[in-house]
């Protein structure tokens, strides 16, 4: 039996026994025939211990009459499909609980070879990395390497996890959760569970079932580490520990442990376990909040990565700052739930040279707020404030090459996005905001903006900062003009494709998308992406329902309700976005018209859009848009959040630019002819991006 038959059998108990290949095909993402050899290979075994074998009906049909009968196999069998197929697992436990692991041990344990425990090693190598820790070499084979406190972290982890006693568990989370206490045999519950009771009532307050077992977990694994000669030596914050009424009740009660357990508690442990019985004192109501109180890191993450759409800078990977945060937020949502105020106010000061930073940093502890469920008062927020100014220093130091630019494009998200992604892919340069011109005043250009950059002809600002004004589509000249102004530019760039196919040669990946998301947050512009999983083709949005050609229209509005009738019966946008686009126009002018006679008509982000479209028009004669514009050929298109039309629209353009592409549209009267162009284009593209 391996996981998948496991999996099959799961399936038919959930379909009431009566199922077929192309149902459980879907559900396991593999092919019928391999189904069909693992349904005869799960009968096989059905008749050696005596259970009816699954019928195979006309057309696909899968039945077994007796589900009672699949679920007492399935129990029967579990412990050998769970050693087979969940070892990394298994791995993971003993290197957790005991430290160090003999791979010849593993090969002769899991009857596999070297090669394959290696490449279940790398797997648990990246979860002991995700949690600070990492395995070396050492005489017996592999060794646990990292701090007291994150081993337990990722102990305590596993145990709520896997035996989380508030939710239901299933056979793999029950098995794994007997593995774990194979750990704990030794140790008295009952005597840990007294102790919670006692300091709880101590403290006054109530707690929820989850949180009495995360104590009661935490209890243990602190009592069998001691007891192995392991223990936390250092902890920031004990200052602030010390002085809560948590330290005070546990210090004269853990004498309770100690002799129940025959050992001594240091200072610094009783500290850790302050550090959890505070947690609960704060948020004893609120599971979540309990959760997070421990796992404090995973607050500060989300509110890094909230400073960073905010204030347009990245500062996810500073661990400095990661830590800084840390060490400062438990004491300060101590301080902010019991209404304790800082001793030093600095507030003043923040707001008075900072202003900016402090309304980014403030709108970032959203997450805390939310935690909280009460405000943050200003000295905290004047504090985290600073650490975030620190970090940007240090951002700041290790960007110098990089160019800061404010961004004033036309008034269409699509055009923007199309116009931020042309420049980033030719300069290296960071877009500190995209922005209409109305917004601008919105806008501290008292910090380092090397230059403003604008499609529009004129912009009015008192500032020393060097505005250029450029096309929406980067003409020849526009380069030349940018390049005066000595932005930094990507003179190697290498393939996405080629580094993809030389880590897919070298390893086996699991999540591919996850993968390219990667690489492409960390390469950013130093790659060409020609990997089309980050968006559709062209020739995926203009099919032959999406182009009508020579269509008699007598004004600007009509040419645009053409193509967005287009985008409207394939179902990509309801009737309203046809209006949003003319309502563009009207309130903005002609920024859609970006070459001549070419206009790429769009709406906003909203609930008229259902997914990404595109639709070509071209007209018998050119209508004239506001300023005097002729358009004879329109791209209407519309968006979502994924941005996923962004290569087909660059790729249109190019097009344009690069193959007299508006020109064949006017001679031909064919919308195969186009599409085949179209695609012609795409695969020289592809093979030219293929010799780079």
């Amino acid at each position: 039996m391996n996981k998948r038959m496991y999996e099959i059998l799961k399936f038919m108990i959930q379909e009431n026994g009566k199922t077929n290949l192309k149902d459980i095909s879907s559900f396991t993402s593999v092919n019928e025939r391999t189904i069909r050899y693992d349904i005869e290979k799960i009968n096989e075994i059905f008749i050696t211990q005596g259970f009816n074998n699954i019928e195979k009906l006309s057309k696909g049909e899968l039945y077994h009459s007796n589900i009672s009968e699949i679920n007492i196999f399935i129990k029967k069998n579990f412990k050998q499909i769970f050693f087979n197929e969940y070892r990394q697992i298994i791995i993971l436990i003993k290197v957790l609980f005991e430290g160090e692991i003999c791979i010849s041990k593993l090969c002769e344990d899991f009857d596999l070879t070297r090669t394959t425990i290696k490449t279940d090693l790398v797997e648990i190598k990246k979860i002991l990395k995700e949690n600070f820790l990492k395995l070396e070499v050492s005489n017996l084979g592999l060794k646990l390497i990292g701090s007291e406190t994150n081993l337990r972290s990722l102990q305590l982890k596993l145990i709520n996890e896997y035996g989380n006693v508030v939710l239901e568990q299933n056979l793999e989370q029950n098995y794994i959760y007997s593995l774990i206490k194979n750990n704990f045999l030794n140790i008295e519950i009952k005597e840990i569970e007294k102790f919670i009771n006692y300091i709880v009532k101590q403290l006054n307050i109530i707690i929820t079932d989850e949180t009495y077992f995360i104590l009661k977990n935490y209890i243990l694994i602190m009592i069998k580490r001691i007891k192995s000669n392991h223990e936390i030596e250092e902890i920031n914050n004990i200052k602030f520990y010390k002085e809560t009424i948590e330290y005070d009740i546990l210090k004269k009660s853990i004498s309770l442990i100690e002799a129940n357990f025959n050992l001594e508690i240091s200072d610094i442990e009783l500290v850790k376990l302050t550090d959890y019985f505070l947690g609960c004192s704060n948020f004893s109501l609120n599971n979540s909040s309990y959760k997070n109180w421990l796992e404090i890191e995973i607050i500060v993450k989300k509110i890094v990565l909230q400073f960073k759409k905010l204030h347009k800078i990245d500062l996810t990977s500073d661990e400095i700052l990661i830590n800084g945060l840390v060490n400062h937020i438990k004491p300060a949502l101590h301080r902010i739930k019991n209404g304790l105020k800082l001793q030093n106010s600095i507030s003043k000061e923040v707001l008075k040279k900072y202003p900016l930073l402090y309304k980014d940093t403030k709108e970032s502890l959203d997450t805390i707020q939310e935690f909280l469920e009460i405000p943050i008062n200003e000295d905290e927020i004047s504090f985290i404030t600073l650490h975030f100014k620190t970090a940007i220093d240090r951002y700041k130091a290790k960007q110098k090459q990089t160019k800061n630019i404010i961004l004033i494009c036309g008034y269409g998200y699509g055009t923007s996005k199309l116009l931020e992604q042309q420049l980033k892919q030719r300069y290296n340069i960071n877009i500190l905001e995209t922005i209409p011109l109305n917004q601008l005043n919105n806008i501290d250009l008292s910090q380092k903006i090397d230059l403003i950059i604008t499609t529009l002809n004129t912009v009015e600002v008192n500032t020393d900062i060097p505005i250029v004004s450029i096309n929406t589509i980067l003409k020849e000249e526009d380069i030349e003009t940018l390049d005066l102004y000595n932005l930094p530019k990507y003179s190697d760039k290498i393939s996405l494709s080629l580094i993809f196919k030389i880590i897919k040669k070298h390893c086996k990946i699991n999540n591919k998308t996850d993968l390219i998301s990667d690489l492409k947050n960390i390469l950013e512009n130093k790659i060409i992406d020609d990997i089309e999983q980050s968006g559709k083709k062209l020739s995926e949005f203009i099919i032959t329902e999406q182009i009508k050609l020579k269509q008699n229209a007598t004004t600007w509005q009509e040419a645009i309700e053409i193509a967005g009738k287009i985008l409207v019966d394939s179902g990509c946008v309801n009737d309203n976005y046809i209006q949003t686009m003319i309502n563009k126009v009207e309130k903005y002018g002609s920024y859609i018209v970006i070459t001549n006679l070419l206009a790429i008509p769009h709406g906003e982000l909203s609930e008229d859009v259902n997914h990404s479209g595109m639709a070509l028009v071209s007209l018998k004669e050119p209508v004239d848009f506001p300023q005097h514009k002729p358009v004879k050929y329109l791209l209407a298109f519309c968006g979502t959040v994924s941005k996923d039309y962004l290569n087909a629209l660059t790729l249109f353009l190019e097009l344009v630019d690069n193959c007299d592409f508006l020109n064949i549209i006017d001679k031909e009267n064919s919308e195969k002819k186009i599409i085949d162009t179209i695609k012609k284009y795409e695969f020289l593209s592809k093979v030219l991006l293929e010799k780079k």
